[in-house]
């Protein structure tokens, strides 16, 4: 059960969204996180960030607490978690986004005489069908983080492993949305990424 006193503010109108999430929370112990806000975004953040690119529909956020919890008492909220996205309110979706995935192995830049290495992360696309979607895979991103900081994932708290978290409970709220052409394509990217997961070097 999600802990009584989270506190979640939604700017957005996305109460759909908010209560997959939570849903979703109820199978994990919240007792660190403190409060998840959901907020428009800006026209200034959804700039392009690099000329020509697609402006970002998304942002999102987990910060750590002040101080660790070290399980004495209570804790406190200097103690927790907090969460905060922001979601473009346009009407120009479905909306394609950049951000962390799983790319196939790529060498690394090195130094004279050391050994090759390769990394399996890199820039990749999806696409939101709307703003719903886009608000799931957002906060399911920044929810991944925390669950991975507090030990609750087996997974360490990557960006890349959080992008394939926001795949996989954009594709559960897409298909329970009937949107399933939209579901499949998340889910082929996500069968895509584990591949690239297994043969990374």
């Amino acid at each position: 059960m999600p802990d009584p006193v989270l506190s979640v503010r939604d700017r957005t109108e996305a109460s759909a969204a908010v209560d997959f999430i939570l849903d979703k929370l109820a199978l994990y112990d919240t007792g660190l996180l403190d409060w998840i806000r959901i907020y428009p975004m800006t026209e200034e953040q959804h700039k392009p960030r690099i000329a020509g690119d697609c402006p970002p529909a998304t942002l999102s956020v987990c910060w750590p607490p002040r101080v660790r919890y070290v399980d004495t008492g209570p804790p406190l909220p200097r103690h927790k978690y907090r969460i905060k996205v922001n979601v473009w309110q346009g009407m120009d979706y479905p909306a394609l986004e950049r951000g962390w995935g799983r790319v196939p192995a790529q060498p690394l830049r090195r130094r004279r005489g050391a050994r090759q290495r390769y990394t399996t992360r890199g820039l990749c696309e999806w696409r939101y069908p709307d703003r719903q979607s886009a608000t799931i895979h957002a906060l399911a991103r920044a929810i991944f983080l925390f669950l991975a900081e507090t030990r609750q994932t087996g997974q360490p708290p990557s960006n890349s492993n959080a992008s394939a978290w926001g795949h996989r409970w954009a594709v559960e709220w897409l298909q329970a949305n009937g949107q399933q052409s939209a579901a499949e394509a998340l889910a082929a990217q996500l069968v895509q990424w584990y591949l690239i997961q297994s043969k990374g070097t």
